[in-house]
């Protein structure tokens, strides 16, 4: 009785402080308010938002939606929960990271008769429940934690790994790889991502890139793959590679552990069944995107990940249009993911002192001029390489920013809808990416791939530019603030 008195003061007092805090700004931003009637710019959040913007008299606070005292920022729990979910991670990612590996193996023994396009569709398929399958994982996890939703998810990730291994024909990679697996991640990735959000805030840009380095396992996996088949087979190599995922899952389950009834403290009034009921009532909340900064970094992540995806998927197949050997395009992928592991951790360290949003724009540059400035014009096989390492470290580097940005603009106890919601549009650009760009390359030739190149360095710029125009809508046009 005693601990639950004590556990009951200690949720009251979180509750009195975050709303004080909350009256306080509410004040503030009216002042602010009556100081800038004029402003044209108009927005209309779902929630309260740092998003004081449209005029110098106005200052950015890009923690000012949230209670700091809620939040630990450190500690040894934290960042146990933290290695926790760079273990989940790296059965996400890790996969993800070796897709073309796994693609170009296939295509070349049990799909060797299918045409590239329609293998394409495993992959894309994959993808798009990956990220689609957020808005289901994303309430339940809010309002229920992290546990169950995170067990069914590795149960199917690592069920459907199994399956591959037997898979010969189209139709069972479609159902094994592209269906099972696919969901199996999806519901596990919101979770591992928006638990690090529960325990930090002012240093949740490092913590969260140092989750990511979960896509180590990118690195290990291809060169782990390259060894095993020629030796043991494709069948003996993926269960291997599926043991391994259930051990990283087991460690997982052990260590994360979510802050959810502390969060929601001020919705104790009503259920969890009714929260949960009354969240998928609104599953893809639309009137997220009437926040022109939400609304622009969701179109900037559309693009961003639909360029991303050609690149890592089809790095491999095109070292063999190069007539480059096998082993050197598992070696592209492994420098790719190797360097990827740097992108998560440096530039998100950097985003907690410059800025998200500041490093974000520089890191979608660098996508842009490796695209156009290496990749393309392929100066040689050493450039190739180099191409990859550059091109690792920013993708890596988007990859662990893209949750941090969409956390800054979010209170932490919505995280998981609002992450879900703009990853259920970004899906959608993952489905379709991959058929396009095989239509690009289904005669494998040099001039082909340039042409897929040139497609996705387009779709990159357009990234770029809607990143710019996110900044912009948060905090005005002032370079050095700290967005």
């Amino acid at each position: 009785m005693e601990k639950f008195d004590q556990s009951y003061m200690e949720t009251s007092s979180l509750h009195h402080n975050k709303v004080n805090r909350q009256d306080a700004g509410l004040q503030k931003s009216i002042s602010n308010n009556s100081l800038n009637e004029k402003s044209d710019f108009i927005n209309e959040p779902t929630q309260e938002t740092p998003l004081n913007v449209g005029s110098s008299n106005v200052t950015y606070d890009a923690f000012g939606h949230e209670d700091l005292d809620v939040f630990p920022d450190g500690g040894l729990q934290a960042w146990i929960v933290v290695i926790g979910s760079c273990f989940g991670l790296m059965t996400v990612f890790g996969i993800m990271d070796t897709m073309s590996s796994i693609q170009l193996y296939i295509i070349k023994h049990q799909l060797a008769d299918v045409k590239i396009s329609s293998v394409s569709w495993v992959f894309s398929l994959y993808m798009f429940t990956n990220l689609s399958l957020g808005v289901i994982a994303g309430p339940i996890f809010d309002i229920y934690g992290i546990r169950t939703i995170l067990l069914v998810g590795m149960i199917l990730n690592c069920g459907g790994l199994y399956a591959v291994a037997f898979s010969t024909e189209l139709w069972h990679f479609v159902l094994s790889f592209g269906v099972c697996t696919g969901i199996g991640s999806g519901l596990m990735l919101t979770p591992l991502v928006g638990v690090v959000s529960h325990w930090f805030l002012k240093k949740r840009g490092l913590a969260n890139g140092v989750s990511e380095c979960g896509s180590i396992s990118g690195v290990f996996f291809p060169i782990m793959l390259r060894s095993l088949y020629p030796t043991i087979g494709y069948t003996k190599t993926m269960v291997i590679l599926a043991s391994v995922c259930v051990f990283l899952c087991i460690l997982t389950l052990l260590m994360v552990k979510d802050r959810s009834d502390i969060l929601n403290a001020d919705s104790l009034d009503r259920t969890k069944r009714e929260r949960l009921i009354d969240a998928y009532k609104h599953m893809v909340n639309f009137k997220n995107f009437k926040e022109k900064g939400y609304a622009f970094l969701v179109l900037s992540m559309f693009f961003n990940e639909f360029s991303i995806i050609l690149v890592i998927t089809y790095i491999s197949s095109y070292a063999s249009a190069r007539g480059l050997s096998e082993s050197t395009a598992y070696l592209v992928v492994t420098v790719m993911n190797a360097f990827g592991i740097l992108g998560k951790i440096i530039p998100t360290f950097m985003s907690d002192i410059m800025g998200r949003f500041n490093v974000m724009i520089l890191i979608a540059i660098i996508m842009v001029i490796s695209l156009f400035a290496i990749w393309l014009p392929y100066y040689n096989v050493v450039g190739f390489y180099v191409f990859s390492g550059f091109y690792g470290f920013a993708f890596g580097a988007a990859y662990a920013l893209t949750p941090v940005l969409i956390a800054q603009i979010s209170h932490t106890k919505e995280f998981g809808s609002r992450y879900a919601t703009a990853y259920f549009i970004v899906a959608f650009g993952n489905l379709i990416s991959m058929p396009i760009g095989s239509q690009f390359i289904n005669e494998e030739t040099v001039t082909n791939y340039n042409h897929m190149i040139i497609f996705a360095g387009s779709t990159m710029v357009f990234a770029t530019i809607f990143f710019i125009i996110s900044r912009v809508s948060i905090a005005g046009w002032k370079i050095w603030t700290y967005v």
